[in-house]
């Protein structure tokens, strides 16, 4: 039943992606890439002790082996030392329609594409090293997740549907295609995904109660307080902000569900006579390490990446640090990592104890199987 419900699954999501209509950007132009051939003049600017800096720039354009001669950085906006351009460096320049009849070509950014793909190949092969088949089988699970939320998640949020709703649907869809491609077709991942659905009902509820007790409304970046014009106007940022956090939970959910049943089948292929109390009790003590350490990286990993944000709060000494923390953009983080963290403590519990519920009930011959197999 499982497997026909996956493959029904798999080709709603992937046969029949939603539509969404291509927003028109009359300002936008063609994108194309060039590289800087030579540094034809330099000023440099003071400011504070700190140096600036505009350049006059040839490059190269890379499609027309065109050469094109532009100026980076003005008396206003000028470059710090580690924007300058050096030469050999490959940037993207685009075409920008100023008026009916005339265009005019600007620096867009670096061209970065080629260190993301030799970073991601290294990955993808350390990977597949250390786990063989099982490392191959997870990075094709990470693809397909990728694939779930550019042809079902953002299509149909786009398209007007709930977020909350979409992001529920994409995340059991995920979880059960990475957990199966990942860990095999067995009783082990059954209980693993089994999991993963009941904590992440506990955390929608959880999150949804949380956020509408603060009255958060999702405008806590600038990327939702943008979505709030043109064609995206209709987007439930509230929903898409719950959504958020349910993927973020998902991702640590797979490795914590996942851990805990492989320790409580170890346990009692090692102990063909233990008992569920003895099984429970010893799985459960090495989960707890597992979600205090899993429970830090997670706050760290939200501090991390909200970094620059924290410490412009921090040096802002006119408002108190009440009023900081009651800020949106401070609260969404903490109900994003509060109500994840909670998730993650009450998987580890009640994983133990199914999978010590189902482990007791196995035959030992199946066990070994299993373990050895895994």
């Amino acid at each position: 039943m499982i497997k026909t419900l996956l493959s029904i699954l798999f080709t709603l999501f992937f046969l029949f992606p939603a539509q969404v209509s291509a927003q028109e950007n009359p300002s936008s132009g063609t994108h194309f890439r060039a590289k800087v051939l030579e540094i034809v003049e330099e000023n440099r600017i003071s400011q504070d002790e700190e140096q600036f800096f505009t350049q006059k720039i040839k490059f190269l354009r890379l499609d027309t082996d065109e050469e094109i001669e532009l100026q980076v950085g003005s008396e206003f906006q000028p470059l710090n030392a580690n924007q300058r351009l050096q030469t050999g460096r490959v940037m993207i320049l685009a075409e920008q329609q100023i008026s009916d009849d005339r265009t005019e070509i600007v620096v867009v950014d670096v061209y970065r594409t080629p260190t993301m793909i030799w970073l991601f190949g290294l990955f993808c092969v350390l990977v597949i090293i250390v786990a063989r088949w099982q490392g191959l089988f997870s990075i094709l699970g990470m693809f397909i997740s990728l694939g779930v939320l550019t042809n079902f998640v953002l299509p149909q949020i786009l398209n007007g549907s709930s977020p909350l709703l979409v992001s529920i649907l994409g995340s059991l869809f995920i979880g059960g295609v990475t957990i199966y491609l990942s860990h095999g077709w067995s009783l082990k991942s059954h209980i693993a995904l089994g999991s993963i659905i009941a904590t992440l009902a506990v955390v929608a509820v959880l999150s949804q109660i949380a956020v509408q007790a603060a009255q958060v409304v999702g405008l806590g970046s600038e990327e939702a307080y943008f979505l709030q014009f043109g064609n995206t106007a209709k987007i439930n940022l509230q929903g898409l902000f719950l959504g958020g956090i349910l993927f973020g939970a998902l991702g640590v959910l797979d490795d914590i569900t996942v851990s805990q049943v492989s320790i409580v089948y170890e346990l009692r292929r090692l102990k063909k006579d233990i008992q569920f109390r003895e099984l429970y009790t010893k799985a459960s003590n090495v989960g707890k390490d597992h979600v205090a350490s899993l429970v830090n990286t997670l706050v760290l990993a939200y501090a991390g990446a909200n970094l620059p944000l924290f410490l412009l709060f921090t040096i802002n000494e006119q408002i108190p640090h009440w009023v900081t923390l009651n800020n949106e953009i401070i609260i969404e983080e903490v109900i994003r990592t509060l109500t994840g963290s909670i998730g993650l403590v009450l998987a580890v519990p009640l994983t133990t104890y199914l999978a010590t519920f189902f482990a007791l009930r196995t035959p030992s011959e199946k066990i070994v199987k299993s373990t050895h197999h895994h």
